[in-house]
């Protein structure tokens, strides 16, 4: 059933212009983006504290277990970049911008992932001597 012709603006059964719906998806992107990126950054800075704190340090791993926790690590450095990337603003046209930050979102949460797992990895190999 078509919507009447002087139904109101926040009408459910009215489409909004695709510019209007371009800008709220920009900003929903954008808020993501900002909450990742200040999650991914203290994720990174809680890990690096404890590993301090602990007196721990990659140099006591045996060397290929060693190569793939620092991979993973600069795994992390690179994922907070993405993140910062994704949360940077830039651009006029919306589209553009939300379809730059919803790939940004998509690599850094792989990395999010990917990261932590090979440094555990590497942890739990070195320590059972895998």
């Amino acid at each position: 059933m078509p919507p009447p012709v002087d139904a109101p603006a926040d009408d459910p059964r009215v489409e909004p212009d695709g510019r209007a719906a371009d800008l709220e998806r920009r900003a929903e992107l954008e808020r993501h983006a900002a909450t990742l990126f200040v999650g991914a950054v203290l994720c990174v800075a809680v890990v690096c504290g404890a590993v301090i704190v602990s007196g721990w340090f990659a140099g006591v791993l045996v060397d290929s277990w060693e190569r793939l926790f620092w991979l993973g690590f600069v795994l992390a450095l690179v994922m907070v970049g993405v993140f910062a990337a994704a949360a940077a603003p830039g651009g006029r046209d919306a589209r553009r911008a939300s379809l730059r930050i919803a790939w940004l979102l998509r690599v850094g949460l792989v990395l999010f992932v990917l990261s932590p797992a090979l440094c555990i990895l590497a942890l739990v190999g070195d320590f059972y001597r895998l």
